[in-house]
C-alpha cells in the first residue's frame, strides 16, 4: 500500500491507497495562514509538518490495515511556496505563501534585467509576476538580510517534507518550473535567474519526479508503526499529481479541475506549438514530455457565490451547505440551453489564460424581465463552459488533439454541467471515479518506485478508473455557437472599458 500526502493552501489530505488505487482511508488537517500586513500571507513551516504527520496517524488508524504493509510515502504540494531553513535545520522566518504578493518592486527589478519573453521560454511562466518564489526570495534579501544571511537552505513546501521525512533536500522540475528558478529546457538551475539572485548553493538537488528521495527516518517509521525500509518517493506539483491520477500520460487526453479556480492539463511533446499563445507549460513526470497548464482565477467559486448570496433558502432547506447545490442543479435545469439570451463573462477575479487580464471583471450580458434564479444558475455553468472551450480551442489551433475530457474537481459531481460543458465544446467529458485524484497520483508514483508497476502507464492501467462518460449533444450545438460568440465579442469589445475603469478605481 501506498501512504500519500498533498499540502494545499489551508489544509493538508492525506491518504492510503492500495495496489488497486482504491483509498482506504482518507484525512484532511487544517492549519490557519497568518496576514501580518496588506499583501503578505505567511504560514509556520512547522504547521505544515505537524498537519502531514497527524494526518498520517489518522489515515493510519482509520485504514485498520497492518501499517507494515505501507510500503512507500509520496505527495505534492502547492507551487511556490518557500521554507527558509538555517544551518541548524530550523525555520530562519515564517514561509512566504505562493498567495503573497508583497514583491512588487523586486518584479520591476527583474523586468529591468530580464525581457519577459524570455522568462516564459525558459520558465514556462507566462509574466514575471511577485508569485514566482525567486520574487519572494529577492524580497527577503532586500528588507531581511539578517534572515537571509542565516538561510542555509531554500526549499519549496513537497521538498520540505521529504526532507523532514529523510533528511535529503531535493527537489523535481515539475515543482520548481514555477519558482523561476530553473531553466525548464535543460532542468537546471537557471544562470540568468538563480545565479544573478545568489541562491544557487542554497537550493535542493534536482531528481526527476518519481525517484526515490530515501528510505523513511527510522525515528518517524517507529513513530508511525512503519517498517523501517519504507521509502519515500519525490512527488510533483498539485495539478501535476492530479493529471496523472487521472491517467493523463499521452496526447489526445485533457484533464480540467474545475473548483475555486480552473486548472487544465495537457500532455504534449513539445511546447513550440503554443508559445505563441502565451500557454504556461512545465515539465511532464514523463521523461521528455510537458504539461501544458492553463488556468482561470474563477470557475466554480462563482457557483458557490451564487448559492451564498442567493439561494438561501436551497441553503436553509439542505441538510448541509453541500446539498445546497443539488438544489441549484435541479434549478439550473429547467433553464433552455443559452438562458435565452443570458450570458456571463466569468472573470471575478481577472481573466488569465489566454488573456492574462487582470483588470477584467465579472459581466452579465441580456438580461430582460424573463431572466430568473435558474437563468443565473445555469448561465454560471455555461459560462465556465465557454472560459474552457476557449483555451481548449487554442490546444486544438496548436494542432494538439483533444479525444476526451477528463473532469476533476467539486463541479464534476454535477451531470448536468458535466453534459453543459460536453455539450459546449463538442467533446466527450469523463468524470474520474476517484475524486482525489491528487493522491491517487501519488499513489502511481509510489507504486512504480517500488516496482509494483514496470512504469506509470501500467500503473495507470491497474489502478485508475474512470466513471460517468458525457457525450456532446448536437441539439444544443447551434445555440451554445452562437452564445459562445457572444462571449468572446463581448470580451473583446469591454477589455478597454476594465482597464479604464479599474485604472480610475485605483487599480485591479
Amino acid at each position: 500500500m501506498y501512504l500519500t500526502f498533498d499540502v494545499g493552501t489551508t489544509s493538508v489530505k492525506t491518504a492510503l491507497f492500495d495496489r488497486e488505487g482504491r483509498p482506504r482511508a482518507k484525512s484532511i488537517r487544517g492549519y490557519v495562514l497568518a496576514t501580518p500586513q496588506a499583501d503578505w500571507v505567511e504560514a509556520d513551516p512547522e504547521a505544515y509538518w505537524a498537519a502531514v504527520l497527524s494526518g498520517f496517524r489518522e489515515t493510519l488508524q482509520a485504514a485498520g490495515v497492518n501499517p507494515g504493509e505501507v510500503r512507500s510515502i509520496c505527495g505534492s504540494s502547492q507551487g511556490e511556496t518557500i521554507v527558509f531553513l538555517d544551518a541548524r535545520e530550523r525555520p530562519v522566518r515564517p514561509a512566504i505563501v505562493w498567495l503573497d504578493n508583497r514583491a512588487r518592486a523586486q518584479v520591476e527589478e527583474l523586468k529591468a534585467r530580464l525581457d519577459p519573453e524570455e522568462f516564459y521560454r525558459h520558465t514556462g511562466c507566462t509574466d514575471i509576476e511577485p508569485t514566482w518564489s525567486l520574487l519572494k526570495v529577492l524580497w527577503v534579501k532586500a528588507h531581511e538580510p539578517e534572515s537571509f544571511a542565516r538561510t542555509s537552505k531554500i526549499l519549496l513546501l513537497e521538498d520540505y517534507i521529504v526532507y523532514r521525512l529523510t533528511g535529503r533536500s531535493c527537489s523535481t522540475p515539475t515543482l520548481l518550473h514555477s519558482s523561476g528558478f530553473l531553466d525548464i529546457q535543460t532542468r537546471r538551475y537557471w544562470d540568468k535567474t538563480a545565479g544573478w539572485a545568489g541562491v544557487t548553493g542554497l537550493l535542493p538537488e534536482i531528481v526527476e519526479v518519481g525517484s526515490v528521495a530515501g528510505r523513511l527516518k527510522p525515528e518517524l517509521a517507529d513513530e508511525l508503526g512503519l517498517s523501517r525500509d519504507t521509502v519515500v518517493v519525490k512527488g510533483a506539483m498539485d495539478q501535476t499529481l492530479s493529471s496523472i491520477g487521472a491517467g493523463n500520460l499521452a496526447a489526445g487526453i485533457v484533464t480540467e479541475t474545475t473548483g475555486t479556480a480552473m486548472a487544465i492539463g495537457v500532455t504534449a511533446d513539445s511546447v513550440e506549438p503554443i508559445l505563441a499563445n502565451h500557454l504556461p507549460f512545465q515539465p511532464h513526470a514523463l521523461s521528455g514530455k510537458f504539461l501544458i497548464l492553463p488556468y482561470a482565477q474563477t470557475s466554480a467559486i462563482i457557483y458557490k457565490w451564487f448559492r451564498d448570496q442567493f439561494a438561501q433558502e436551497e441553503m436553509r432547506q439542505a441538510e448541509n451547505p453541500e446539498r445546497a447545490y443539488e438544489a441549484l442543479n435541479a434549478l439550473a435545469a429547467g433553464a433552455p440551453a443559452g438562458c435565452d439570451g443570458l450570458v456571463l463573462l466569468p472573470f471575478f477575479a481577472g481573466a488569465y489564460t489566454p488573456e492574462n487580464d487582470m483588470y477584467a471583471r465579472g459581466v452579465w450580458y441580456g438580461l430582460t424581465l424573463k431572466h430568473g434564479r435558474a437563468h443565473f444558475a445555469r448561465g454560471i455553468q455555461e459560462g465556465v463552459g465557454f472560459m474552457l472551450r476557449r483555451i481548449l480551442g487554442l490546444i486544438l489551433e496548436a494542432g494538439i488533439p483533444i479525444r476526451e475530457v477528463r473532469s476533476m474537481g467539486g463541479a464534476a459531481r454535477s451531470d448536468l454541467w458535466l453534459q453543459i460543458k460536453s455539450d459546449i465544446c463538442d467533446l466527450p467529458m469523463v468524470r474520474m471515479q476517484e475524486e482525489e485524484t491528487t493522491g491517487l497520483g501519488g499513489a502511481l508514483l509510489a507504486a512504480v518506485a517500488v516496482g509494483d508497476f514496470p512504469n506509470l502507464a501500467e500503473a495507470a492501467r491497474g489502478m485508475v478508473r474512470l466513471g460517468r462518460r458525457f457525450q456532446p449533444e448536437a441539439r444544443h450545438r447551434k445555440v451554445y455557437d452562437r452564445q459562445y460568440a457572444l462571449y468572446g465579442r463581448l470580451y473583446r469589445a469591454l477589455k478597454p472599458v476594465f482597464r479604464e475603469f479599474s485604472s480610475q478605481a485605483g487599480g485591479a
